[in-house]
């Protein structure tokens, strides 16, 4: 034990405080010192506790200066939030709703978005992203390497030749708000090979054909119900190419669009044939 001097209170002997008193035990301390030194006041304490491990103490000096036996506050870190019947609730809160984002499960419970991070990693939770997957036929890796070739032998003869091309597509917007597959995210601890419910048929959809041709914007044009062949031919006919026409003087010189079956109909590619001659 070390003795230090205390002002106003006498001589005091330093604590260890492990293990820790408790307060009714701090009390007796105080109650049994009178006007005895630490020495014999620590000495008659471990005497009538002999099963506990003995003590050295300081806490008359702590009882002189702040009138209590209890400790001060500690200072430091806080306890982290993510302990186990935090981490608990934050699972179970996912379990629910799976697809809930951790920003908004971060304003609803007050836990940072890195601590609400740190619990689903540590449980080995994943944030599985929705997939849109489509058919692969046979021949397409070769076609995508042919064109791809092509697409650079062109690019070398001329630097220009991205902006001679218009290149489209078609999107599906849907009333429900979904619009991006970017926001679609389920978390859980093992794949739940997610179907996204806003896509299944019946659904109420707008789709939108666009098109960009250099730094130009072409469209958009909306087209009703599903795309088919027929509706496809009469919106290249009458909206996407009449709009081309009032830039005197140019055109592009390929048109670009992806293998869905529409674009392939004979109508379709025979007006496309006629715009492109030999393309």
């Amino acid at each position: 034990m070390q003795i230090n001097s205390f002002e106003g209170c006498g001589l005091f002997i330093a604590i260890d405080m492990s293990p820790m008193l408790t307060c009714e035990e701090r009390i007796e301390i105080v109650l049994m010192s009178g006007e005895r030194s630490n020495w014999v006041i620590a000495a008659d304490f471990n005497a009538r506790h002999p099963t506990r491990p003995p003590i050295s103490i300081k806490l008359l000096a702590k009882f002189c200066e702040t009138g209590s036996v209890l400790d001060l506050p500690k200072c430091g870190r806080l306890k982290s939030v993510t302990n186990e019947e935090t981490s608990v609730a934050v699972l179970a809160s996912f379990s629910k709703s799976p697809q809930r984002s951790t920003r908004r499960m971060s304003l609803e419970s007050g836990i940072s978005r890195t601590s609400l991070r740190r619990i689903l990693a540590t449980h080995k939770w994943h944030p599985y992203k929705l997939q849109l997957l489509q058919h692969l036929n046979k021949d397409d890796p070769d076609r995508s390497t042919e064109f791809s070739e092509w697409a650079k032998q062109k690019l070398e003869q001329d630097p220009q030749f991205t902006q001679k091309i218009l290149f489209s597509d078609e999107a599906n917007f849907y009333v429900n708000g979904d619009v991006s597959k970017q926001n679609h995210r389920y978390w859980s601890d093992t794949n739940p090979h997610w179907i996204d419910p806003s896509k299944t048929v019946g659904t109420k959809k707008l789709m939108v054909w666009c098109g960009i041709w250099g730094t130009k914007i072409v469209g958009p044009f909306f087209i009703n119900g599903n795309l088919k062949a027929t509706g496809y031919a009469k919106l290249l006919h009458d909206d996407v190419f009449p709009s081309l026409c009032t830039e005197a003087g140019t055109f592009p010189e390929f048109f670009q669009q992806d293998g869905a079956p529409p674009h392939y109909e004979c109508q379709v590619r025979a007006f496309l044939d006629e715009q492109f001659p030999g393309k």
